[in-house]
């Protein structure tokens, strides 16, 4: 399978049918019980929306990064969150709700942000002095079908199909997204892997350092807030942990400039590492908190 079919057909689909599988799992109620605490909702939408753009601007003017990995990383700052941000959120016992329902408003607010920031950025790069440009209507409808629509489909699904269906369907969708979404990942990194950086490399540092320095930012903030135990792990993966499929697929799809993809690709596979080790730590302290209590 050629690199330019991975990219431009076979990752647009899956992801797709990620986002898919991810609206299989929501319900009007999830929001409801969300909207209940506000002041949750809009800290991770404002980390998310806003504050992690201006960390990767942070580390883009600090680190000497090619103008092409600049764009890379920045843009991986701008994507919504995915699939992957709620499975941590559930595997380190977090608030699924509140993350499932930040995922979902960063996947309706992106498609109209994603496109207008991103031209800013490529402006101040001073790529499109070079002919980069990102045309806005034509990227909105692209991430549309990719990201908002394929979520509400599956909302309606979830609707129409019976309860005893869905206990059965939900496990193997996930299984399936899950498994086809590491594979075309693992696919485009095989086909990329002369042209990307060197794992002791500038991008290396800048996209450990934007997964490290969000969760960090969002813990940090959701803990001076006195937010419950379950909403700061929910946020910090939520702010950490950024959609690189999405980035791919616009790097890939729409900018047609696999330098730039070769950033968000480095992201996906490196910002497994600072959110397991993180997760292990938080598992680690619930045992032994447990524990203590078990105790006379």
């Amino acid at each position: 399978m050629s690199a330019e079919w991975l990219s431009q057909v076979v990752l647009p689909w899956v992801l797709a049918s990620v986002m898919m599988a991810m609206g299989l799992n929501l319900t009007g109620a999830d929001f409801v019980r969300t909207w209940r605490h506000p002041r949750r909702v809009l800290l991770g939408t404002g980390l998310q929306m806003l504050a992690l753009p201006l960390l990767a601007w942070g580390l883009v003017l600090l680190l000497p990064l090619p103008p092409l990995a600049a764009a890379g990383l920045l843009l991986v700052a701008l994507v919504p969150g995915g699939a992957t941000s709620n499975m941590f959120s559930y595997l380190v016992q977090g608030d699924l709700a509140l993350s499932v329902s930040l995922t979902a408003i960063a996947a309706v607010l992106a498609p109209f942000t994603l496109p207008l920031v991103m031209g800013w950025n490529l402006e101040l790069l001073g790529l499109t002095a070079r002919g980069l440009a990102l045309p806005y209507w034509h990227t909105v409808g692209q991430l549309l079908l990719v990201t908002l629509l394929p979520v509400l489909a599956g909302m309606l699904l979830r609707r129409s199909l019976p309860v005893r269906w869905l206990a059965w369907l939900l496990p193997k969708v996930k299984v399936f997204t899950g498994v086809a979404m590491i594979a075309v990942v693992a696919a485009l990194f095989v086909s990329h892997a002369e042209r990307l950086p060197a794992l002791l490399s500038l991008e290396t540092l800048a996209v450990l350092l934007l997964c490290m320095l969000g969760m960090t930012l969002g813990r940090q903030l959701a803990r001076r807030l006195r937010l419950p135990h379950a909403s700061v792990r929910a946020i910090t993966v939520e702010v950490g942990v950024q959609n690189a499929g999405v980035a791919m697929m616009v790097a890939f799809v729409i900018l047609q400039q696999p330098a730039i993809a070769l950033v968000p690709l480095l992201y996906g596979l490196l910002m497994n590492v600072p959110v397991f080790l993180w997760m292990f730590a938080c598992l680690w302290r619930d045992r032994q908190l447990a524990a203590a209590a078990e105790r006379p």
